[in-house]
């Protein structure tokens, strides 16, 4: 009961927002000490990090086409025209309030040598937090960042700077991790304080290795990294997944399930209630682009014509651009509800584990980082076939992360056993059969003639790149937004053209775009309004292409950005 109880504690504190300052009592001589941040503020900041992926998802996903605006619905502003302001999505400036307890965990493996695999744990999730931080913002606060009333204005650091420096701090990781197994009275990083790998320390340096190579592909040629090496420890090879307890209780609830009903079983209000999957991105699945019936499936519960629309497109009464309710992703057999559904696909229950890095992307990773001669031993052909297989994996896994035993029909809603053929499933499009490996196979089969899913056909280094990448892009669909927008405006794919009516399957960019740019996309969002009103001279020292000297959201781009 004591863990049980541990987690249902961390996420009380998470729900009601008072964890945000809860490492001061460390600094309170009437206040507890000592076993308080080993089994509370480790596991907090894990959970922390992990549910604020879905407003990380639908930040990009509004950039690269996932979800679009639907008809019967208005005023989605900013959405459309790409005009953002200091209001919009300026949530994710609340990262430093888990940087805060991070470092809090840091500095006490720095005093104390018990600590160690804490300060590991820790250093990784601050240099994932920063990275997010640099992606959305570029220069942001880093040496100055946290010092409370020290400093209530820090300054900003060059983004390359702090690349450079969380590159550093995953060494340093990795480093604390291998100290602490040599050190005899090292606190083990339990099940009990440890929701993501459950003291598992050589994933804990797979993850470690796994976003230090993202760090350096996205920044190579604009970074002199310290090392560009890897611990012999290798990457992720499973989804890295966080599990604290979640459970369909307020404040408790997996922060993916709650965009789509609340506790009591009430359909959540707008959000995805309000958008649909565009044209480009279901032109991955439904044949327009390539074939990929089993995820399209998996993903889209009236697939192949879930409801959808060109962003910035007004259509009108065409119930085929209506949200579903509750919307066009939640799976299930017969009427959704809030106990009526799959439990595969993205909505997985509200108990359900909360993703923060998916092995496909990580195999992806290393497939690149092979074709440009980054990582050794790793084939780019076997890397990217692994992330694929991955991509279908996880969308078959049920909440508990075990891959599910059945299919469905999709027109029917029969769920029974899986013993259907290979031959009848592939002509049998409204079936989803929960069998990774035998979806992968029929998809290869299926666009044996594309380059983007046949490794081999890529004859060149940028034609498999943008495989890489596309691929990336469809395995990120409703997951991971925020990471195909970083990817997109790194390489520029997956390709997409100008926007038009008639390109409705090529181009995600909206048809209301104010960007002059030659996608006409934006290139990133405005600093938050707070920073504006409190920290005015420093966020004001950044400067950009707009007529005052300030940031253009437009036109000025993020330091790695192609």
């Amino acid at each position: 009961m004591k863990k049980i109880s541990l987690y249902v504690f961390i996420l009380s504190l998470l729900g009601s927002g008072a964890c945000k300052k809860f490492v001061d009592i460390n600094g309170n001589p009437n206040a507890p000490t000592g076993k308080i941040d080993e089994e509370v503020l480790m596991p907090k900041t894990i959970v922390e990090y992990a549910n604020g992926g879905p407003a990380a998802d639908i930040y990009g996903g509004s950039m690269v086409g996932y979800l679009v605006n639907p008809g019967g619905v208005s005023g989605f502003g900013s959405v459309i025209t790409y005009n953002y302001g200091p209001g919009d999505f300026a949530g994710f400036w609340n990262i430093y309030d888990n940087i805060q307890d991070l470092n809090e965990i840091i500095r006490r493996g720095e005093t104390d040598r018990d600590f160690l695999y804490y300060s590991g744990a820790a250093k990784v999730l601050k240099a994932l937090s920063y990275q997010q931080l640099v992606d959305t913002y570029n220069n942001v606060p880093y040496t100055a960042a946290n010092q409370g009333r020290e400093n209530l204005t820090p300054e900003y650091d060059k983004a390359e700077d702090i690349y450079k420096a969380i590159a550093d701090l995953i060494d340093a990781a990795i480093k604390d991790f291998t100290d602490g197994a040599t050190n005899a009275t090292s606190l083990a990083l339990s099940s009990a304080r440890d929701p993501l790998f459950g003291g598992d320390i050589i994933k804990w340096k797979q993850l470690a290795n796994t976003v230090k190579l993202r760090i350096i592909l996205r920044a190579k040629d604009k970074v002199a990294f310290t090392n560009t090496n890897f611990s012999a420890d290798g990457f992720l090879a499973q989804d890295a997944i966080v599990q604290p307890g979640y459970t369909n209780v307020d404040g408790k609830v997996n922060p993916t399930w709650g965009r789509t009903y609340t506790v009591a079983g009430a359909q959540v209000g707008g959000g995805l209630q309000q958008r649909v999957p565009s044209f480009y991105i279901v032109g991955f699945y439904n044949g327009n682009k390539l074939n990929d019936k089993f995820r399209g499936n998996l993903l889209y519960r009236s697939f192949p014509n879930p409801g959808m629309n060109q962003l910035g497109f007004d259509p009108g009464s065409d119930a085929a651009a209506r949200v579903k309710a509750p919307n066009d992703w939640f799976l299930a057999s017969g009427t959704p509800s809030a106990t009526n559904f799959l439990g595969v696909g993205i909505f997985k229950g509200p108990d359900a584990f909360q993703p923060i890095m998916l092995a496909s992307e990580s195999y992806f990773l290393q497939a690149e980082g092979s074709i440009k001669g980054l990582v050794n031993g790793v084939n780019a052909k076997t890397a990217f076939e692994n992330g694929i297989l991955n991509s279908f994996s996880y969308l078959n896994k049920n909440k508990a992360g075990i891959t599910a035993s059945l299919f469905v029909d999709t027109v029917s809603g029969v769920l029974a056993t899986d013993t259907l053929s290979i031959a009848s499933l592939t002509t049998r499009r409204r079936h989803i059969s929960l069998n990774p490996q035998r979806e992968f196979n029929i998809y290869k089969t299926d666009n044996a003639g594309s380059y983007l899913v046949n490794f081999d056909l890529a004859t060149t280094d940028e034609q498999r790149l943008e495989a890489i990448i596309t691929q990336k892009y469809i395995a990120f669909n409703m997951l991971f937004g925020g990471e195909a927008w970083n990817e997109y405006r790194r390489t520029g794919y997956p390709k997409t053209t100008a926007p038009s009516v008639a390109n409705k399957f090529t181009s995600f960019a909206s048809l209301q775009s104010l960007a002059t740019t030659a996608d006409k996309l934006p290139t990133r969002i405005q600093y938050p309004t707070n920073e504006f009103q409190y920290n005015s001279a420093n966020v004001n020292a950044q400067k950009g292409t707009a007529p005052n000297g300030g940031i253009n959201v437009l036109a000025d781009k993020i330091f790695w950005a192609r």
